[in-house]
């Protein structure tokens, strides 16, 4: 199995690449701005700005599978930094796949896309027909990413799955490596400060371990019937004061509440719990970690 991972220095690219390695013995070529690779592993590297058409245009046949996971993330940074955003995650991504056309034998595309395209809703686990809400230019790009692999597979035939993760946990390849809430929440109790939420801390999320969220792309992004489908990453859902006890509890820290920053609570969707029905329909065994286990160990 020969595939390309662009976007390969960031978080979820390294432990793709780790998972396609260790787990599946592919070779693996990655892609992104760097010099070099930044992972652990050993694998063929180039760089290359996608942003710059004629660099993308370099990228050549002969790969079975395209993990897309280059993109610049983050909610209010992106306003302030819309030019990048957009180049990036979206222009970036229709350099590619204009260029991908004129392949005589196209890679299957595999594209993560985010929680933040969805409305939540308190209490409901969200299917993927689910209603949407974009409170940042963001979540609106991970979503016009989806959109644009839509037309393309319409239009020219595109083989893509996408899949919308929620909160990872865990890191298999770099320490250095942040992986969000729970990176926050553990970075805060080892140094014994407070762990801070806003409100009630009652807000509720999908938590799934990245060796899983690899598990389930990579092998449900392999069967056919996945071909032009989106899903939702499989978890365990948890309210974030949960989780936030938890650690709290094993390092000797307490949990702080302190009030919503007006900014944090216009740009904050609610609950965000994935129902996982789909995938676990094709896929039943999405999950082999728990993070309560995880943390406790």
């Amino acid at each position: 199995m020969n595939v390309a991972v662009f976007g390969c220095n960031g978080y979820l690219g390294q432990h793709i690449v780790h998972y396609l390695l260790h787990e599946k013995g592919a070779a693996v070529t990655g892609f992104d701005i760097q010099e070099a690779y930044a992972g652990s592993d050993t694998i063929a590297y180039r760089k290359m700005d996608i942003t710059d058409a004629a660099q993308v245009a370099t990228f050549e046949e002969g790969f079975d599978t395209l993990y897309y996971f280059s993109g610049l993330t983050g909610t209010d940074a992106s306003f302030e930094r819309y030019e990048p955003f957009v180049a990036v995650n979206e222009l970036g991504f229709l350099h590619l796949l204009h260029h991908l056309r004129g392949f005589a034998a196209r890679p299957k595309i595999v594209f993560p896309s985010t929680r933040l395209v969805y409305k939540g809703v308190t209490d409901l686990p969200l299917k993927e027909d689910a209603e949407k809400e974009f409170k940042t230019i963001y979540a609106s790009s991970k979503y016009n990413g989806e959109l644009y692999l839509g037309m393309y597979r319409n239009l020219f035939g595109f083989d893509y799955t996408v899949f919308r993760v929620c909160v990872p946990y865990a890191n298999l390849v770099a320490k250095s490596l942040s992986y969000g809430t729970i990176s926050f929440f553990l970075d805060r109790a080892q140094k014994g400060e407070p762990i801070t939420l806003f409100g009630d801390g009652g807000l509720k999320r999908t938590f799934t371990h990245v060796q899983d969220i690899c598990r389930q792309i990579v092998e449900v992004s392999a069967l056919a019937a996945s071909s032009g489908q989106t899903y939702n990453v499989d978890g365990e859902t948890y309210a974030l004061k949960e989780i936030a006890g938890m650690i709290g509890h094993k390092w000797g820290v307490p949990v702080k509440l302190v009030p919503w920053p007006e900014k944090a609570l216009r740009l904050e969707s609610g609950d965000t719990i994935f129902n996982g029905s789909k995938i676990s329909a094709l896929f039943p065994k999405t999950t082999t970690f728990s993070l309560s286990e995880w943390i406790h160990a």
